[in-house]
This record gives structure tokens, C-alpha cells and sequence, in this order.
């Protein structure tokens, strides 16, 4: 069933009374009531998202196919970390109690090399000269590093001034970590920094989301490839790259983009195939009310069910989406707004959100950021406003509007870092109003 506005009964009588215009214009209100009953809220419109997403299926993968994706299992330390007392520099181990005592000369006694069993001092006065990252052997406390020294080799003296005490210069066993302590929890997405963790503790295998399979199409005949000369009529295709860049950079690397020019057998017969393979299908226009917009009615054909069309936002209020009833992956359909301005801010606020939920990434990227300069929105719309961002000198997000001029303004909207959403119940907004902030990329 199609959201409406609460009451929806009483509003619609209620607008009809008003009604004084008969024949052809009455009729043309009555369409216009019709479809702002139909227009929902950017909550309502999240809401129903969110609850038609279900959880990806989890698989093992091998730890070097696992960059980007979502851990699906805590993962614990094998033994402590470090796994024993480490040298943190170059330098002599000693008993620090000996320095203490007035020892200011040791003997060198051996040397302690990173990779070697843990050494063990004969002789409390002497020492052992040891390597960064080496164990520090058993009967010393503390390790001195080179330069503080003069040695020739034989025998080592403390220069003037150096205090030996007890842990200096040793990474303890144990300080990052204890066996079995969680490392990484289950919902972080697997960059870099978490593949050297999994490394680290013999995972050579990782229990992670499945990277959901997602296809963007554009349709018509008026744009053509990135490559060809455009005839005055005509565009090149960009909205459909930047969206599949957009998704990749967000972690998402499973998608695939095509066209579909202005056939219905053809679209008929892509949009069959299409939700028998795909999780996520994302249209870049062709969903509106134009005589060649066949995509509404493939939909339909397939057996795709409306969740709604229509939000109470700008850029963006024509988003459709729907979930097909009859897949075998029950693949869910986005309808982005054709303009590019409205096609990007919408893949930011509602289905990259959407398939983080879905993959169990546990980081939330938006964030709030404070109106550099007053502005001031009139009409009963939530805005995504594009802004840039800039830290002040107390580390505070300040994001300055830049407005574009229409939704198919996308130059502009490229020098911006992200959107503020600004409520519909608000007109002013004074300079300092803590606002969401959406950022493009993270």
C-alpha cells in the first residue's frame, strides 16, 4: 500500500471542499491533491526503507578478498599482545637495581636479536645489548637506550644524567592486548588498519557480510556514452558513474551499470532478468509520468511492490522504492530522481544508509556541523543543503551553504564536501544551529 499522511480520509475531504472549478480545472486540482496526499516525510520515507532491508548473508572469505568488507565475527586475541616484554630501541638490558646501587659500568654479557628465544643475564653486572623489538631477557628490568651509553664493545658506561628504573624502554607482555580480549567487534568495516589485527592473529579466513550484488541503469535516448560527441540534443551519461564511484568508495563493490534506451520490450525484459541476480537495483530516472518512462510499469509487471513514491524534501521529492515479491532475493529497487543533484543526494541519504544497515556496518558517518552564516527556507520541505566544511581552531565542524541553482546544477555542487539536512518545521536558522551533516565521501 502506497504511505499517505495520517487521517488520510479527513485531509482529502477536507481539500476537496475547496474545489470551485469545475470540468477540466477541478479535475487537474483534484490530481494535484491526490498526489500531495501521497508525498511522505524524509522519516517516514527512511523508515520505510529501513524496514524493508534484511540482513545479508554472512561467508568465509579468504583475509586478502576482504579489504572493504564487513566483519561478521568478534575477533579475539590468540595469546597476549605483546606476546612477551619487547624492547621498544637499540640499547643495553640491565638490572636496574645495579645502576641504583652505583653501578654506572656494565660488562657486555651477549646480544639479544629480534626473532631469537628470550635470553637469560648470568651476571646482575653486567648486561645484554639487545635489538628494537627483541625479548628483553629475564633478570633485567629496563633496557638504556645506545645513545645514552659510551661503549667499545667490551663495556658499556652509563653517560652522566641517565636514570635507570624498572620498565624503561620495554613494551610490557600483555599492555595491548590479553589473550582472548575482542579486537575488533563484528559490524566494522574491514580497511587496512583491521586487516593488520586479523593478520596479526593467524585469521587467514574472515566471517564477513556478503558484498551485495547492485546494478544502476539509466535510461533514454537523449544520453549517450562518456565517449561521443553529443549532438545538441543530446548528454552524456555521468549520473550513473558517479553513483557506481560513489557506492565503490563506500565499500560496495559489486556494482554494475547500464542503459537502457527508450524500448519497452527492452526494458520489460532487463527488469525480468535483473531482480533474478541482483539485491540492490538502482534507477537513475525514468520513473516519472513521461510517455516514455516504461520503467513504472516493468516494475509492476515483475512484480515489484510500491513502497512509496514521493518525499516532502528538495533535491529529490520524486524517490521511489519498492520491493520485488516474487524474486528469489527479493531485490530492492530504488528509483533516484533523474537530475544529478537529486540522483547523488539521494544515494547519500537514503541507500548507501540502507546498505550499511543491511551489511551490519555499526559506524554512523553522519555527523552534526554548525551553520556558518544565517539562511533562511521558506517552503514546508525538508533541504539537503550543499555545504563546505572547514574546523575551527577548538576543533568545531562549521559548514558553510552553497546553493545550487537547480538540481541539475552539479558543477557547484562539486566544490561542496557533503549536505546539512535542514527540518521542515523550521524557517530560520541562525549562524551556530547544530545541523546533520551528510559528507560525500568518508
Amino acid at each position: 500500500m502506497i504511505a499517505t499522511e495520517p487521517n488520510f480520509e479527513k485531509a482529502f475531504s477536507e481539500r476537496l471542499s475547496r474545489l470551485h472549478q469545475p470540468g477540466q480545472h477541478g479535475l487537474a486540482n483534484l490530481f494535484r491533491i491526490l498526489n500531495h496526499l501521497c508525498v511522505i516525510t524524509v522519516e517516514k520515507a527512511q523508515a520505510s526503507i529501513q524496514d524493508n532491508m534484511v540482513p545479508m548473508p554472512r561467508e568465509m572469505v579468504p583475509i586478502e578478498s576482504c579489504l572493504n568488507r564487513v566483519l561478521a565475527e568478534p575477533l579475539l586475541a590468540d595469546r597476549d599482545l605483546p606476546p612477551f616484554n619487547r624492547s621498544t630501541f637499540d640499547g643495553f638490558a640491565i638490572a636496574s637495581q645495579e645502576a641504583v646501587n652505583g653501578g654506572k659500568t656494565f660488562s657486555i654479557e651477549a646480544t639479544a636479536f629480534a626473532g631469537e628465544a628470550e635470553m637469560h643475564l648470568q651476571n646482575s653486572k653486567a648486561c645484554i645489548e639487545i635489538m628494537t623489538g627483541a625479548p628483553v631477557p629475564r633478570g633485567t628490568d629496563c633496557v638504556i637506550k645506545i645513545e645514552d651509553t659510551d661503549t667499545d664493545g667490551a663495556v658499556v658506561q652509563l653517560k652522566d644524567g641517565v636514570i635507570p628504573k624498572p620498565g624503561l624502554g620495554i613494551h610490557p607482555q600483555g599492555s595491548d592486548a590479553q589473550a582472548n580480549h575482542e579486537l575488533l567487534a563484528p559490524g566494522c568495516r574491514m580497511t587496512a588498519k583491521e586487516m593488520a589485527i586479523a593478520a596479526s592473529i593467524g585469521k587467514s579466513e574472515l566471517l564477513v557480510t556478503k558484498d551485495p550484488c547492485i546494478s544502476i541503469v539509466t535510461t533514454g535516448d537523449e544520453l549517450v556514452d562518456i565517449a561521443t560527441h553529443p549532438l545538441p540534443h543530446q548528454i552524456r551519461r555521468s549520473n550513473d558513474l558517479s553513483l557506481l564511484l560513489a557506492l565503490r568508495s563506500a565499500g560496495y563493490q559489486q556494482v554494475e551499470r547500464f542503459h537502457l534506451s527508450d524500448d519497452p520490450e527492452e526494458t520489460e525484459a532487463f527488469v525480468a532478468d535483473a531482480l533474478s541476480e541482483l539485491d540492490i537495483l538502482v534507477l537513475a530516472g525514468g520513473v516519472s509520468k513521461g510517455k516514455k518512462d516504461y520503467l513504472p510499469k516493468a516494475l509492476e509487471n515483475a512484480g515489484v511492490h510500491k513502497a512509496f513514491q514521493w518525499v516532502s524534501q528538495r533535491p529529490g521529492k520524486p524517490l521511489w522504492f519498492g520491493v520485488s515479491d516474487v524474486s528469489p532475493l527479493r531485490t530492492r529497487v530504488f528509483a533516484l530522481p533523474g537530475n544529478p543533484v537529486s540522483c547523488f543526494t539521494c544515494l547519500h541519504r537514503y541507500v548507501i544508509p540502507a546498505l550499511n544497515l543491511s551489511s551490519g556496518l555499526n559506524r554512523e558517518y553522519v555527523f552534526q556541523a554548525l551553520l556558518k552564516k544565517p539562511f533562511r527556507f521558506a517552503p514546508p520541505l525538508t533541504l539537503f543543503l550543499p555545504a563546505t566544511l572547514s574546523i575551527d581552531e577548538t576543533a568545531r565542524s562549521w559548514a558553510t551553504p552553497l546553493p545550487f541553482n537547480t538540481s541539475g546544477d552539479f558543477v557547484s555542487v562539486a566544490g561542496t564536501d557533503g549536505f546539512l539536512e535542514l527540518p521542515a518545521q523550521q524557517t530560520e536558522f541562525e549562524k551556530g544551529t547544530a545541523l546533520p551533516f551528510h559528507p560525500w565521501s568518508v
